[in-house]
């Protein structure tokens, strides 16, 4: 069978409503002709009888016409549903967009910035993941992943386009009976022999290792953990003391303890947040909208 056009099945349904060739051709304003000629050919194609012809009353459908009637009618839904999709895509209101986030920082962000993005572009997909650092840098030289929201120790910026977020400032926390709890703020080396819970994810670790080297201390690793939370309430129950750079908005800790966060004035070099794409990913605009949601969330955080 020869493919059905779209014209073919305006013109059929124009003739279905309005009776006729001549009332059907002013409705689509085309020559009475054409019309004839597409239902003929409509006709022919598809093997089907689709009007009886009542000459003087003009045309009516046959019962194969008003089966087919239907299946012409959601073509030509589809077919306007497909304008106004192209002309979404083409401004860039819908599509699917892959977003991956270092797991300690997506309980602070990630829901505020997908809400907030969700709500200008409703019409995007998002497809979300934690994930740890090197999965992060792995899943974006893959192609796996369009963004990621991570910490930026030493990504390499000829492989990654870096957009900055914010700078996370080391702070010290302490169970609340510990002798630096009272203190505003202390200098690193005062941990030196401390018992430490150590937030032991990838690259993050080094960091806190390389730290440790830096300031010439040696804490006692006595725990360890890749949640930030469970760091917490092992402080909280006075298991050892920890450096975080995500701060909660409250110090309670799920298990119903609490932590003491303590200033540190040392010159540490802060971890920056930043988000990243692939430097040889094409060109995304939606990737764009949603870098500038996450840069403006986290300007309003930092002036709050």
């Amino acid at each position: 069978m020869a493919d059905i056009t779209l014209k073919q099945c305006r013109y059929f349904q124009a003739v279905a409503q309005t009776g006729g060739i001549a009332s059907a051709a002013q409705v689509v304003g085309v020559s009475q002709p054409a019309v004839a000629q597409a239902v003929a050919k409509l006709e022919d194609q598809t093997g089907l009888v689709l009007f009886r012809r009542l000459h003087a009353r003009g045309m009516e459908l046959t019962a194969q016409g008003v089966e087919f009637l239907r299946y012409a009618e959601q073509m030509l839904v589809y077919a306007e549903q497909m304008d106004v999709a192209a002309a979404d895509i083409a401004a860039h209101r819908v599509g699917r967009l892959r977003i991956g986030c270092f797991q300690s920082i997506a309980p602070f962000y990630l829901a505020k910035i997908v809400s907030d993005f969700a709500k200008n572009m409703p019409g995007v997909v998002l497809d979300v993941q934690e994930l740890l650092q090197e999965e992060l840098i792995l899943s974006l030289s893959r192609n796996e992943i369009d963004l990621a929201i991570l910490y930026d120790l030493g990504l390499d910026e000829t492989q990654f386009r870096l957009r900055p977020l914010a700078s996370a400032h080391l702070y010290l926390i302490v169970p609340p009976e510990h002798r630096l709890a009272t203190r505003v703020s202390v200098s690193i080396r005062e941990i030196d022999d401390e018992d430490f819970v150590l937030f032991d994810a990838p690259q993050s670790r080094d960091y806190f290792l390389n730290l440790f080297s830096k300031f010439d201390i040696k804490p006692q690793i006595a725990f360890r953990s890749s949640s930030i939370e469970t760091v917490r309430c092992y402080v909280a129950n006075g298991l050892g003391v920890s450096l975080l750079s995500m701060k909660p908005a409250d110090n309670k800790t799920y298990d119903g303890g609490r932590t003491v966060p303590v200033r540190l004035t040392d010159a540490t070099t802060p971890m920056q947040i930043v988000i990243a794409s692939h430097l040889e990913a094409p060109e995304n605009l939606l990737a764009d909208r949603f870098a500038t949601t996450c840069q403006n969330l986290f300007a309003s955080e930092k002036k709050a």
